[in-house]
């Protein structure tokens, strides 16, 4: 028994020994140990990440090229940027609902409506701050009712919020009597027309809301738990989302962008036609959706819906400079928006297959 218990005591000493002299290596061992090699970007995950920029670019270059004097300018520059605050404001408005999974058709609607309603406030003698105020609120008003359709009520997106444009358009032709509406008030107009550095304010004002709504979106929970609710209703509600509240959080903050954008519109332009609005829809889904393959792909973005607002000035406003017809931009546009849906579908293919 003593030999025994003595062997297999030095057997357990040796196989001790061994366990140590295997888990403790030196350094130099580790140093020699193989590295993962670090694989450069193919040329389809730059294609889908940077693409719409390197598009912008190429643009640009060649409206450099083919209109040396008058393309590359800082005033051409100026004037664009300018021009393209409100719809960038309007194409913002369209990433909340689209980020939340649903869209929303009523925008350029509410934009139309909203001019109109501060002009017909403000020509009736009401203050300009009171008249912005009275048209953000019937913006919160129309997106409450879409919110309550859809969320509420169960009503499809689509159906809810172009009956609530198709309303909307009714109401323009009832205020304006069917005919232009001018704005009488000089300060009004003054709202957006101030100049500080040789810019209008009113591109302040889009890099402002720019800002603002970034960190909601990205560095705020709501943000985050409005992604969630767009990527998978159901995922999201396990996980204690209140899924309803942020869709219809969605909904309401839209309509008072786009109503923001109508009044900033009506004060810049000073005047509105009965038919305002819906030309401003297109466009601002097609920016959505081509920010939605760049910055983070895959995502409806803040700075990548700003870029797709960028490209599609860019190309409107090179190709009215070259002298083509009014309908080769409203058909560029068209084809944005369909190459714009298209790749956002494929980067979330992509995306939803490197997941896997």
């Amino acid at each position: 028994m003593s030999a025994f218990t003595t062997s297999r005591t030095t057997t357990h000493e040796n196989q001790q020994k061994e366990t140590m002299s295997t888990t403790t290596s030196t350094p130099s061992e580790v140093q020699r140990s193989p590295k993962p090699k670090r694989s450069l970007p193919d040329f389809g995950t730059i294609a889908t990440s940077y693409g719409v920029i390197i598009f912008l670019i190429v643009m640009v270059a060649v409206f450099s090229l083919l209109l040396p004097d008058t393309f590359p300018t800082f005033d051409n520059a100026k004037a664009v940027l300018s021009d393209q605050s409100i719809p960038a404001m309007l194409a913002l408005a369209a990433v909340l609902p689209l980020a939340a999974g649903e869209f929303d058709l009523s925008l350029g609607a509410v934009l139309g409506f909203s001019a109109i309603t501060s002009i017909a406030l403000s020509d009736a003698g009401v203050p300009w701050p009171v008249a912005v105020l009275v048209s953000l609120l019937v913006g919160a008003a129309v997106g409450g009712v879409n919110a309550f359709l859809v969320v509420k009520v169960g009503v499809n997106a689509f159906i809810a919020t172009l009956a609530s444009a198709t309303i909307l358009s009714g109401l323009n032709l009832l205020l304006t009597n069917s005919s232009l509406l001018v704005l009488d008030s000089a300060e009004f107009g003054a709202l957006t027309t101030t100049e500080t550095f040789g810019i209008q304010i009113v591109l302040a004002y889009a890099i402002v809301l720019s800002l603002v709504l970034y960190f909601v979106m990205e560095k705020t929970p709501f943000g985050r738990y409005l992604r969630a609710t767009g990527m998978g209703r159901d995922a999201a509600r396990l996980s204690g989302v209140r899924v309803d509240r942020y869709l219809a959080t969605s909904f309401i903050a839209a309509g008072v962008l786009a109503a923001l954008a109508g009044a900033l519109l009506a004060s810049r332009g000073g005047t509105a036609a009965p038919t305002l609005g819906p030309d401003f829809l297109l466009p601002a889904y097609a920016a959505a959706f081509l920010g939605a393959t760049t910055i983070k792909p895959g995502y409806f973005n803040v700075w990548g819906t700003v870029i797709g607002v960028i490209l599609l000035a860019v190309g409107s406003n090179g190709l009215t400079l070259l002298g083509v017809a009014t309908w080769v931009t409203n058909i560029f546009n068209g084809v944005a928006l369909m190459i714009a849906v298209s790749a956002s579908v494929l980067v979330g293919r992509r995306r939803r297959r490197a997941a896997r």
